[in-house]
């Protein structure tokens, strides 16, 4: 049998490369939907994290000053946005790494294919959350906690393929905050039908460094250079773990749009890796350990139950407004794609 030997991985190095090749391959903290929030380090421990925060009734206009009247002051009240921690981990057996453990540099190796683990699993967390304050496509649930943030995903709207007029209807249902979303969340198969066309615009630079130029419809820059894909002025993410229903031509997929830093990230702890070696069997083993919060910024986690899986992540009970939903910055499309 295949044996990974214990002094491969040296954790004290290793780690902080795993975090380094998670944060990497990250698309959502890449394009700055996710952004860590302090308030959500829970490092004293817990399950959950309380965030409070002020809401001024700012509505109505300005009073008339008068020597005979005084003004009518606004309520403030307090609420809080609660997330849930989620306690996960992963053991690697020696047959798991072994074939990574042969080339030049092992531990590297080793860690890219980890690092890209960790930011998948990550990733269907956060898909997971977004399906729990939705709630399922085209069920037309008025208690979930962001209902009326969705485009064509009420039971009886028929979708339609991904066009300018979703994100046009998204824009508006955030009213004047329209304008601040910046990113896309798609299924690959919403992304080629765009691609085909020719809808999807490529900026990037010779050299590297932002640029506003944009080349409609190219598949790559032939000569390496960092590309991002956009769709009418919001870059794209693409990912086959967006949530879909039916099957075939009768797919719909959910294409999330966001505002920059709609889903706050924290950490109780960093990562942990560890080795072990079974002397008797002559083999080794790996495991990884974290402690993190994906949030919906706007919501609140409504119950009492800890370490959820992503069963419970993705029930719509669990989950309540917190936010005024022009404030929440995140709006589901449903649409389907001409590629199936």
């Amino acid at each position: 049998m295949a044996v990974l030997r214990s002094d491969i991985i040296i954790p004290e190095i290793f780690t902080p490369y795993v975090i380094e090749q998670t944060t990497q391959r990250d698309a959502f903290l890449a394009s700055g939907v996710v952004q860590p929030m302090a308030e959500l380090n829970a490092t004293e421990g817990g399950d959950f994290v309380k965030v409070p925060f002020f809401s001024a009734n700012l509505s109505g206009d300005f009073e008339v000053l008068s020597d005979s009247s005084s003004l009518t002051p606004g309520k403030i009240s307090t609420d809080q946005q609660i997330g849930v921690v989620l306690h996960r981990g992963r053991a690697f057996e020696s047959r798991d790494l072994a074939a990574l453990a042969s080339g030049a540099d092992p531990m590297a190796a080793i860690g890219q294919k980890i690092g890209a683990y960790i930011a998948n699993q990550r990733q269907k967390d956060l898909f997971s959350c977004l399906s729990g304050v939705f709630g399922s496509i085209n069920a037309n649930d008025s208690n979930s906690a962001f209902f009326g943030l969705t485009v064509d995903s009420e039971s009886g709207d028929t979708p339609t393929a991904l066009s300018p007029r979703h994100i046009a209807r998204a824009r508006a249902i955030l009213g004047d905050q329209g304008d601040k979303l910046t990113a896309l969340a798609m299924h690959s198969k919403v992304y080629y039908d765009l691609l085909e066309r020719n809808a999807i615009d490529r900026i990037y630079d010779n050299n590297g460094d932002a640029d506003s130029a944009a080349t409609s419809g190219t598949t790559a820059n032939a000569f390496g250079s960092p590309t991002v894909p956009t769709f009418m002025g919001l870059r794209v993410i693409v990912s086959d773990d967006v949530p879909t229903t039916g099957s075939g031509a009768s797919t719909e997929y959910s294409t999330y749009a966001f505002t920059a830093g709609s889903v706050a990230s924290g950490e109780q702890a960093g990562l942990t890796t560890e080795t072990d070696r079974d002397i008797l069997a002559k083999s080794d083993a790996m495991s990884i350990d974290l402690h993190y919060t994906y949030h919906p910024v706007g919501s609140k986690w409504a119950v009492t139950t800890t370490n959820p899986t992503r069963s419970q992540l993705e029930t719509v009970g669990n989950w309540s407004k917190v936010y005024e939903t022009k404030n929440i910055g995140i709006v589901r499309i449903t649409n389907v794609s001409n590629q199936d």
